[in-house]
């Protein structure tokens, strides 16, 4: 096979990468939007909640030219909280896997973990000394326990968030724990667990997606470089 069709398909392919990855980033963005749609009616839900009997809202919606910018206003703050709720809980998810995805950063902690000197603990050790031991012991990974940690906590106010929007099923978490127990399968409603579990993964997946992407397309370009 001669050098030009050889790079001629390398050409091909490093195109038909390159589309992946922007379909999939273009992916992402559009499921970024379906995803803050739950945040803002739960804080839209809660906000109702909380101002449904109060009179001066109703005063301030009456008052001519004021009301409505108020009212247009009052629409749109629930976006607003919503989309700075989505960024946080979707930054603190997803930055386990940016770290990961960092080789430098990995290969120091790695090193650090390798070659850093442990504290033996022993049996008489005073409480406090073996809690700072293990500590020291387990510093050059405490980035990362962290990090997967604090997203395992935000998964839990995620799923929450979404199951406020999404119920699995009529009746709150009680009787989806009766279902569950009873092998009731029929009244879960799997449409809403289905977009429960878009909700909380999709954009994760297509982050992961993106990052394998974009490996292929390095590699790939080193390669026929040469």
């Amino acid at each position: 096979m001669s050098q030009t069709r050889r790079n001629d398909r390398g050409t091909d392919t490093r195109t038909f990468i390159r589309v992946l990855y922007w379909a999939a980033v273009i992916c992402g963005i559009w499921f970024a939007y379906l995803n803050i749609q739950p945040y803002a009616t739960a804080v839209k839900m809660i906000i109702s909640g909380a101002a449904a009997d109060t009179a001066l809202l109703q005063l301030i919606y009456s008052i001519p030219l004021i009301g409505p910018i108020a009212a247009t206003v009052g629409t749109a703050l629930h976006w607003l909280v919503g989309l700075v709720i989505w960024v946080v809980v979707q930054t603190v998810e997803v930055f386990p896997i940016i770290l990961k995805r960092d080789r430098a950063f990995m290969r120091t902690l790695i090193t650090n973990a390798q070659s850093a000197d442990k504290f033996e603990i022993r049996e008489n050790d005073d409480p406090a000394l073996a809690a700072l031991k293990r500590w020291y012991n387990a510093f050059p990974t405490l980035t990362m326990t962290t990090a997967r940690n604090l997203a395992l906590f935000v998964y839990a106010i995620d799923f929450c968030f979404c199951a406020l929007v999404y119920p699995p099923c009529q009746g709150g978490f009680g009787q989806l724990m009766f279902i569950l127990a009873s092998g009731q399968w029929g009244q879960i409603d799997w449409k809403n667990v289905t977009l429960l579990i878009v909700t909380l993964f999709a954009i994760e997946a297509i982050i992961h997606l993106i990052f394998w992407l974009g490996e292929i397309a390095y590699f790939m370009r080193a390669s026929h470089s040469r």
